[in-house]
């Protein structure tokens, strides 16, 4: 369990720390390759060539970033010719690591409580009870603060 546990510690504050790195970083209009060609100073010609393949084969490449189905592999090689690395992420919309395992456990919460509270409305118990929306929000706290030491999945 120690270990499962470090390992999360691990990948949570990685994926943090490249959701701020990536913070502001969006994918140019023309594409990377496009861009970077651009600040080399590289031609079209020059650039296949590096690359090992033709103009045209070079065109589609670019135009397959830029519909987003170029392969990280064929992205890789054309950044490694120009003297580049591809940098590639998963990382939170919004927010960080955190705030998506909360999201999930109010999700999760909520489906719970309201079937809840729909038994307990057909046996007429409902009577005094907490409001729908804190009732969610302690099963949630409680169901993320548990995923963190581990035990909910």
């Amino acid at each position: 369990m120690i270990v499962a546990d470090t390992k999360r510690r691990q990948a949570v504050s990685t994926i943090n720390a490249a959701a701020k790195a990536s913070e502001g970083i969006r994918q140019p209009l023309g594409g990377w390759i496009a861009l970077f060609q651009s600040a080399l100073g590289l031609s079209s010609t020059q650039l296949a060539e590096d690359v090992s393949v033709s103009r045209n084969s070079l065109h589609k490449s670019l135009e397959n970033e830029k519909a987003g189905t170029i392969s990280l592999n064929q992205l890789s090689k054309i950044a490694d010719a120009m003297g580049g690395r591809v940098v590639y992420a998963i990382v939170p919309k919004q927010g960080d690591v955190e705030d998506i395992v909360m999201q999930q456990a109010r999700k999760k919460a909520k489906r719970i409580i309201m079937r809840t509270r729909s038994h307990m409305a057909l046996e007429e118990q409902s009577e005094g009870l907490r409001t729908q929306d804190e009732m969610i929000e302690e099963l949630a706290t409680q169901m993320a603060r548990e995923l963190k030491r581990g035990f909910w999945s």
